[in-house]
């Protein structure tokens, strides 16, 4: 168990709550994904602006590189808050639920009850180093979100886990225990 997220979820458990496990994201691959994107169309944006074209597609070439300097600029951000948002989270698996410490400045909890999984209100499901804990199967990503919780409180998200796997069987091993 991570010592700082142990720190920051003690504080947050329930009366007879014991934490199983707790640790926040370590794996970057989400952040080196957005930077490749980034370096990508920055460097369209620049090609496009010092490439020499003939007059009239140099005019269009020229407001499409401003454009893509703006995307680049809105990448760029969009990477910024999520990266500050993966610093500022924390993750733990109780015997009754799983708790997530997340937030820009003021950091909020956001709790999924064991109770609730494997039913038609709450599914897990595990991609690579993510772990997912659905309420709907609709959900839409946006930018400048926190990436621990789905749009519109379709569920949670914990992502970047280095041992994503030990987490999933936590998580299972503790729903088992609730029956």
């Amino acid at each position: 168990m991570d010592p700082e997220a142990e720190a920051i979820i003690t504080p947050h458990l329930l009366a007879g709550e014991r934490l199983l496990w707790c640790g926040r994201p370590r794996d970057t691959r989400a952040l080196r994904g957005r930077a490749a994107a980034i370096v990508l169309v920055g460097i369209a944006a620049l090609a496009m602006r010092w490439w020499p074209f003939e007059s009239s597609l140099a005019q269009r070439a020229g407001a499409n590189s401003f454009l893509l300097a703006t995307v680049v600029l809105v990448l760029i951000a969009e990477a910024i808050v999520f990266h500050t948002y993966l610093s500022n989270t924390f993750y733990g698996v109780t015997n009754q639920r799983v708790v997530i410490v997340s937030g820009l400045g003021q950091l909020s909890v956001r709790e999924a009850f064991l109770d609730k999984l494997n039913t038609p209100w709450l599914r897990l499901r595990r991609f690579g180093n993510t772990l997912e804990l659905r309420q709907s199967e609709d959900v839409t990503y946006g930018l400048f979100q926190n990436p621990s919780v789905l749009p519109g409180g379709a569920g949670y998200r914990l992502v970047g886990l280095e041992t994503a796997g030990e987490v999933y069987r936590t998580i299972l091993d503790a729903t088992d225990k609730l029956k």
